[in-house]
Formats: C-alpha cells, structure tokens, sequence
C-alpha cells in the first residue's frame, strides 16, 4: 500500500470515528478525532502535487477543523468573566508624618456683645416695678457647637450576574440549513460533503470525473447506499440547469442519505 493510500485510510477512519462520537454525545473522542483526520489531510497536502486535489484535502480539513472547535465549545461551556469582586484592592495611601510637639495655642476670649437697652417707657416701667411686655430675649446656641457625623452606611457589592447557559448547535452544516428553510443551499451542501467523502475515500480526485462518475464508482466497488443519492444529485442537476426550488419532503430525504452515507 502506498503512502498515500494509507494515509487516505487514516483519515477516512478517523473522521468514522468522529462522527459516531459526536452523535453518541462523547465530545472529547469526537474532538480528538476529527483534529487528527485534519492532521492527516494536512499530511496529504504535503505530499499531494495535484492542484486541484491539494484543494479537495484542503475543505475537508477545513471542515473537520470547525467541526473540533464547535465541540470545544461544547466541552469547555462559556468563557468566565473576572468578577470586579476578585480583582486586587487598590493601595491605600501612606500615612501623614506625625505631628512635632508643641505647645498648645493660646484659649480665644469670647466676648458677648451687652444686649440692647430697653426703650425709655419700657425703662420707666421697670423703674417703677412694673414687668409690662419686656422683650424677651432668646439664648442662642454658641456657633463653635460641632456637628454630629452621621454614621456611614457599607455599601455590600451586588452580585454577580447569572450565567446563561450558552447552547451550540450539535449538527451538520447541511441540516442547519434544513432547519433554516434553506433547502437550495442545503442540496448543495450535502453533494459537496458526499463528493469530498467519496474523493477521500477512493482516492480519486481526477478533474474530469464528476460527481454522477464518482458514485458510479463507488457503487462498482460495493457501497450499495450510494443508489439511494442519485436521486440527490439529479436535484443538483435541477438546481444548476433549471433553476429548481425543491421541496422540503425531497431536502429532507437528501438529508436522511447523506448522514447515512457519511455514517457508513
């Protein structure tokens, strides 16, 4: 077996593996898998002088390569924000020199002005014995009198918010686009994983073999499933010439043989 072949099987067994992985929810299998049939395409496209096959390695490991990095998502869960709560408390300033010894200032004399005389009628009352309406004369408080600090209240830091629970989609590209009403686009897809899979698989990436060729062949070498696709391909062939929409009860059917040729 030469070089070539044996790494086309690597990788077709590799990216088996990775698929039946992700379907049983085993996400670190799957992950390592498919970045190790990357690897091995990438090994190809080393060795690979071909154009035009170098490109055909290139998009299926470009594939696999999202593929690891959606189920990285899905192991690791969303990335934590550092909370202000953890974050260090900034330094507190140095403390003042301590005051030198001396002596205290001198005490202020408060002088309290002499209230008013009383008017002269108002004296002569008074001369007399009389009380009369004297103005009475209210004490004020002294205007040094400290105020009273009211006591500070310690704002508690709020909590942090909830964390959503971030889900990724666990399909294939061509059954997003499905479920995305897509169904043009999800034709296209699908023809192109089966065609990069059936070129993989066989090692047959001459650019003249199209992809009714490619699975005529298949089917000469045993793999019966891919009867079931032709009727795919003949709604690629609507699409490209006539302009076809197709329906959803034939998007769904080429869904249902694509995952299962993809599987087998």
């Amino acid at each position: 077996m030469s070089q070539t072949k044996h790494l086309l099987e690597l990788a077709k067994r590799a990216a088996t593996k990775a698929i039946k992985a992700e379907r049983n929810r085993e996400y670190k299998v799957a992950f390592d898998q498919f970045l190790r049939a990357a690897e091995v395409l990438n090994q190809l496209i080393a060795i690979q002088k071909n154009q035009k096959v170098r490109d055909t390695y290139y998009v299926k490991a470009s594939e696999y390569i999202k593929r690891a990095k959606e189920i990285k998502l899905l192991m690791n869960g969303p990335s934590t924000k550092i909370e202000s709560n953890d974050l260090p408390a900034p330094p507190k300033p140095p403390a003042p020199p301590p005051k030198k010894d001396l002596p205290p200032p001198p005490p202020v004399k408060k002088t309290t002005p002499p209230p008013p005389p009383p008017p002269k009628d108002q004296t002569a009352k008074m001369m007399r014995g009389e009380d009369g309406d004297a103005p009475k004369i209210t004490p004020q408080p002294p205007k040094d009198t400290p105020k009273k600090d009211k006591p500070k209240v310690e704002q508690k830091p709020l909590p942090p918010p909830p964390k959503e629970n971030i889900q990724l989609p666990t399909k294939t590209t061509f059954e997003l686009l499905f479920d995305s009403g897509k169904y043009r686009e999800c034709i296209l897809e699908c023809t192109k994983s089966v065609e990069a899979e059936l070129r993989v698989r066989m090692g047959l990436f001459d650019e003249q073999l199209t992809l009714g060729m490619l699975i005529e062949r298949a089917i000469s070498k045993g793999m019966e499933t891919l009867r079931e696709f032709k009727h795919v391909n003949i709604l690629l062939n609507r699409i490209e010439h006539e302009n076809y929409r197709p329906k959803q009860t034939e998007t769904q059917k080429a869904v249902e043989i694509t995952t299962k040729i993809l599987l087998s």
